[in-house]
């Protein structure tokens, strides 16, 4: 029962994730004059639709009814799409269709279903930094004979790089050195306004994660009542600190992607937890988390449900910008290489790209797809 109700929350989850992300192409083109014939959510056959009130401003035939946006809900909850006119296909001499607009408007029609997920995302993260509090990469206590400890790390130090990339978050850290493989690594802190880099091999422990041995400092949220330690400082997540810690939250998970992509060029082995995972890996994931955490009650699952669609909200992001053929990214760059040749790319051309591209996808998603059933087996 536990199992089909997990399943449920993934599908609502996806569905709302993929609905923000057409949300924005839907804004995005309405700003800029283009009409959408169809604006739907899921995919196959319709099951529910109606008709919105924006007449189209297309010439028509005397008597012959305006054009109006089709809004549909459709079987299959795995997708959805916005259909614009011109965006495909080429409507000569109609001003509401996207062949027709500028080349910065186009831009930001293809980048606003990414630029939606951010700004949900983001308001999600601060939602939850607010009510939660967060870890920091400032060091509260360092733990004897560690290998921080050796290496001369104090409480207070801040840290802010590892290996000359970029330690944003407190997952961030972990990450990074779970990446280390052992290996000893240049630590970056920030101690009194001052920087500099220290040598610290991680360690094993008992968790099978590579650590370096500190306790962080910790930002409290709403949620929390001061703790009953006196040895342990109590500070509240600021507004600014909160905003600030949710942007770097969606940096990190800008960022992840290209550091896995970058290690597995070089045949460098992943981190626990690295490896590429897709929709049915995630349901898994989720089918086995939330039974544990529903046992917590109807708080704790709110939030993780909330923490779970701000971090696909990102990850559906930065996946849609990456430049890859039949995504948006691949798009953006047509439409970058026409601003530049002040021409737009043949479409029969950029078709064959993109249907290139399709192809690869989808034998990719079923070569992800096999190895997600095999691990869940």
């Amino acid at each position: 029962m536990q199992g089909a109700i997990s399943i449920i929350f993934f599908i609502l989850i996806l569905s709302v994730v993929i609905f923000v992300h057409e949300l924005g192409h839907f804004l995005a083109a309405r700003r800029a004059g283009i009409f959408v014939e169809e604006f739907a959510l899921g995919m196959g056959p319709k099951l529910l639709q109606f008709k919105g009130k924006k007449p189209s401003q297309a010439p028509r035939e005397e008597g012959e009814e305006p054009e109006v946006t089709l809004f549909t809900l459709r079987l299959l909850p795995i997708g959805g799409f916005c259909k614009m006119r011109g965006q495909d296909e080429d409507v000569p001499e109609d001003p509401e269709a996207m062949n027709n607009k500028s080349v910065k408007a186009r831009l930001l029609v293809i980048a606003g279903g990414s630029l939606m997920n951010f700004l949900v995302a983001f308001v999600l993260f601060f939602g939850l930094t607010m009510l939660r509090g967060f870890p920091t990469t400032e060091v509260q206590h360092v733990q004897q004979n560690a290998p921080g400890y050796h290496a001369g790390l104090q409480s207070g130090d801040r840290i802010t790089h590892i290996n000359g990339a970029r330690v944003g978050t407190f997952e961030d850290l972990i990450f990074m050195l779970d990446m280390s493989a052992g290996q000893e690594q240049e630590v970056r802190i920030v101690r009194d306004g001052e920087r500099f880099d220290m040598p610290i091999t991680p360690v094993r422990n008992h968790e099978d994660r590579y650590v370096i041995g500190f306790h962080a400092a910790r930002r409290f949220g709403l949620l929390h009542d001061p703790p009953t330690d006196p040895n342990i400082p109590f500070q509240r997540v600021g507004v600014f600190e909160g905003a600030v810690a949710s942007g770097e939250q969606i940096l990190s998970h800008i960022r992840t992607p290209f550091r896995l992509l970058t290690r597995l060029v070089r045949g460098q082995n992943m981190p626990e937890g690295g490896g590429v995972m897709g929709p049915i890996g995630i349901a898994g994931e989720i089918v086995e988390i939330m039974p544990v955490v529903m046992e917590f009650g109807v708080m704790d699952t709110i939030l993780t449900i909330l923490s779970l669609t701000a971090l696909l909200n990102a990850a559906l992001g930065i996946m849609n910008l990456l430049p890859i053929p039949a995504l948006d990214g691949a798009r953006l760059v047509f439409l970058v290489i026409e601003g530049i040749r002040r021409k737009p790319v043949p479409p029969e051309r950029e078709a064959v790209v993109h249907l290139v591209g399709l192809v690869a996808i989808l034998a990719l998603a079923v070569f992800i797809a096999y190895r997600d059933i095999m691990r869940l087996i």
